[in-house]
């Protein structure tokens, strides 16, 4: 028994959903057959889209064993459909298996020692970069250097002073509530102050520059990647890492001892307010505490930080922009760059912790 197909009407684009039904219909009723016929005398127009329509069911058709007849076809159609199929290249769709455990165990290993070494390449390039420029000051950018440190600076001052306002008098208000349980309501001011120059100020300081400049530092390299201004740099002979990752490090490494040293601020700030109103402590009073308790050794520990908590931020940031091969890969690596930050921050800041610890610092 024969069956027909009548391709009838238009087949163009806007108008193909019908057309995808009924050839999906007429393919589940004709599996069994052996011929089969597309009968064009009612074509009335057709585009590209219809024509590879019509060729991947003569396709599938023809895998299966089904003989298939075209008649009634104009001769530009015929022509046109000729064009088309010489050139059609039909791929399945296939699933991917999901990979056996220990398959994703040994990928996730090989990534992460792949990643870890190109880390330290990366590392290493730019120490050398870091000592050639120590032996060639002319060589260091410092327009750039000036406009990334504007640009990492200014803009945060706000957000940092705020926040460590609010950290600084919520930290004093809660210890205070504590220790008066004890009558000793007044030690607040030095624990509080201590902790604040040592480990909150610096270390919030930091997380908040990392998920500004870290994050900035990646799209912006990353959308140079992608748009190939970095390819016409390295063309021109431009060395991209003194050009865009040293300016933008040195920037970090300059920036953030200052911005820690306001955090610090901002937080005493905040603790002052709730011991003048919750305590009772007179702002001078308060100061003169200050000055006869706390050490200038404390509040240097979380200046000295600031350095090296900016090396880190700035190169994981650039080394996740450089890492960027497309346009969606900008949203993910920004999101390790800020993510990478904030969990290297914590170990560098426990480290320093623990040693200044066993050093009496």
């Amino acid at each position: 028994m024969m069956n027909i197909f009548k391709v009838s009407g238009t087949w163009e684009y806007h108008c193909l959903t019908d057309k995808i039904k009924s050839l999906e219909k007429f393919y589940k009723d004709n599996q069994k057959n052996k011929e089969l016929v597309f009968y064009f005398s009612a074509l009335k127009e057709i585009d590209s889209s219809g024509i590879i329509l019509i060729i991947k069911y003569l396709t599938i058709f023809q895998r299966e064993g089904i003989n298939t007849k075209i008649e009634n076809i104009s001769s530009n159609h015929k022509k046109m459909l000729d064009l088309y199929k010489d050139n059609y290249v039909h791929k399945e769709v296939s699933l991917e298996k999901e990979p056996f455990f220990l398959e994703k165990i040994g990928k996730e290993a090989f990534d992460t020692s792949t990643n870890f070494k190109n880390f330290l390449y990366f590392m290493g390039r730019l120490f050398s970069y870091f000592f050639y420029l120590f032996l060639h000051p002319s060589k260091i950018r410092f327009k750039a250097t000036i406009n990334q440190i504007e640009i990492a600076a200014i803009p945060i001052l706000p957000i940092v002073g705020l926040a460590l306002f609010l950290v600084g008098f919520v930290t004093a208000y809660q210890g205070a509530e504590q220790l008066n349980q004890f009558g000793a309501a007044i030690i607040v001011i030095e624990m509080s102050t201590m902790s604040m120059f040592r480990e909150i100020a610096p270390f919030l300081a930091a997380v908040i520059v990392a998920g500004r400049s870290a994050s900035s530092f990646t799209a912006q390299i990353g959308t140079m990647k992608i748009t190939e201004e970095i390819s016409a740099m390295r063309t021109m002979g431009l060395d991209i890492d003194i050009f865009l990752i040293i300016p933008r490090i040195i920037a970090l490494i300059i920036v953030l001892p200052l911005i820690v040293f306001f955090a610090d601020m901002a937080s005493l700030l905040g603790e002052m307010v709730i011991a003048k109103y919750h305590l009772g402590v007179s702002y001078t009073q308060f100061i003169d505490r200050i000055y006869e308790y706390v050490e200038i050794r404390h509040i240097l520990l979380g200046v000295f930080k600031a350095p090296l908590f900016g090396i880190l931020i700035a190169i994981i940031g650039c080394y996740r922009g450089l890492q960027v091969r497309s346009g969606t890969d900008i949203g993910k690596y920004t999101t390790k760059a800020v993510v990478d930050s904030i969990f290297w921050l914590i170990i560098i800041n426990a480290i320093i912790s623990l040693l200044s610890i066993q050093l009496g610092f």
